[in-house]
């Protein structure tokens, strides 16, 4: 049956929005805000017209209000509740996101999930090639300029954070693309991931690049084991690259190399917010100072016992969140929040390790994977709680949760 001519205008529609993501993601925290509460709503319609709220009986929805009640009570310690409350009640929102994507990935009709797949597969693209040509000609296909060299842009102009969403979709792209292919075309997966490297290298955030990195060479790995020399031939032609192009741009040069100096740790910039992080928690151990509140409490730290230390006085360190997920749930929500989450994500990856283990699946394994490196606690990376970093999370999150629950519950899910 052709999609467009679909009696169930309601799942149609929750595919167009829930396709769509990527692009909104490109544009501002508005739009995003409003695409992820628009499918909330279509979602709950849709377990209401077609009497399917059982679909909400599951380990992962109870899991998630677990960590959505983790942040009520948060909010209930927070030192400013007017700065927390607006991510803590809406985080209901991302909870609802992750469980539409589950929905339509395990429906009894696969044309809603490929339309998704296909949809976000070709926004990347399209990223890609943006960021190919502001690259080259130091624009990208809007005008947009980056304002720091060095540094890629892409749609989100002066916003310098093009590459965690590239992290947020490369993995998912080279798992739709392997999906057409299979291992019999080996040598197109290989293709498309030394582009994807290459181009997540040109982007300038190394964190994100180490991330993708590790997360591509993991998935490699684990699907072609029986092509382990053309993965070493892979591996030195990607190194003959990045050689060469560090070798003829020196703002890339800066940014990987000279700018990182690991003898002078105690004066990095990362390492200075991770410090200041600390001190947020141990002000307010138990419940840390609530979500959104660093920016604040990381003022009066520095006023109180760093007022005349000019490396801590400057717009680097006075920032709105830590540039580390671990020390932000720390310091934002103590060691209860921290407690909590831990244990979201202890049963979460015990669920996907198990899942992994007995069903070899392409998608499982790469948002796995990008979950699970996306909340290490060693590379810098952005807040957690944004809007935009959540719902690049949440969105790999949904589709994890998708492969980790049985397809049979759901045969007649639509009728």
């Amino acid at each position: 049956m052709n999609l467009i001519a679909s009696k169930n205008k309601t799942l149609l529609i929750l595919s167009f929005f829930v396709a769509i993501l990527p692009i909104s993601l490109l544009t501002g925290s508005l739009i995003i805000n409003l695409i992820t509460i628009i499918i909330s709503i279509i979602f709950i319609l849709e377990l209401f017209i077609k009497k399917k709220l059982n679909f909400l009986h599951d380990w992962s929805f109870y899991l998630l209000s677990f960590l959505w009640v983790s942040l009520l009570v948060n909010l209930i310690f927070s030192q400013d509740s007017t700065l927390s409350i607006f991510r803590a009640t809406g985080f209901i929102r991302f909870i609802f996101l992750a469980q539409a994507i589950r929905y339509l990935f395990l429906i009894n009709d696969t044309k809603y999930k490929d339309l998704i797949l296909k949809s976000w597969l070709l926004v990347f693209i399209v990223v890609n090639v943006d960021l190919l040509i502001e690259y080259f000609s130091g624009k990208n296909i809007l005008g947009h300029k980056s304002n720091l060299d060095g540094r890629l842009a892409s749609f989100l102009d002066d916003e310098l954070k093009i590459g965690g969403y590239y992290f947020g979709f490369c993995l998912l792209s080279l798992a739709t693309i392997y999906s057409y292919f299979k291992k019999k075309d080996y040598k197109i997966i290989f293709a498309f991931a030394l582009i994807f490297l290459i181009i997540a290298f040109l982007i300038g955030e190394r964190s994100n690049f180490i991330k993708i990195l590790f997360s591509i060479i993991i998935i490699l790995f684990f699907y072609f084991r029986e092509h382990k020399l053309k993965l070493l031939y892979l591996s030195l032609v990607s190194i003959i690259v990045f050689t060469s192009i560090i070798y003829k741009n020196e703002n890339l040069k800066y940014r990987y190399f000279s700018q990182w100096n690991a003898n002078n740790i105690k004066t990095n910039i990362y390492f200075t917010h991770y410090k200041t992080a600390i001190l947020v928690f141990k002000k307010y151990p138990f419940f840390g100072s609530g979500i959104k509140n660093f920016r604040v409490e990381v003022k009066k730290i520095i006023e109180d016992e760093f007022k005349d230390d000019v490396k801590y006085n400057n717009w680097h360190v006075i920032t709105t969140h830590p540039h580390q997920i671990n020390f932000e749930i720390l310091a934002e929500t103590g060691i209860f929040g921290f407690t909590c989450f831990f244990l979201f994500f202890l049963i979460t990856f015990i669920f996907a390790f198990k899942k992994i283990l007995s069903k070899n699946q392409i998608f499982l394994i790469s948002s796995t994977i990008f979950c699970l490196i996306y909340i290490n606690p060693l590379l810098p990376s952005g807040s957690f709680f944004t809007t935009y970093g959540a719902t690049i999370f949440w969105t790999n999150y949904g589709v994890m949760i998708s492969y980790l629950g049985s397809k049979r519950k759901l045969i007649n899910l639509v009728k």
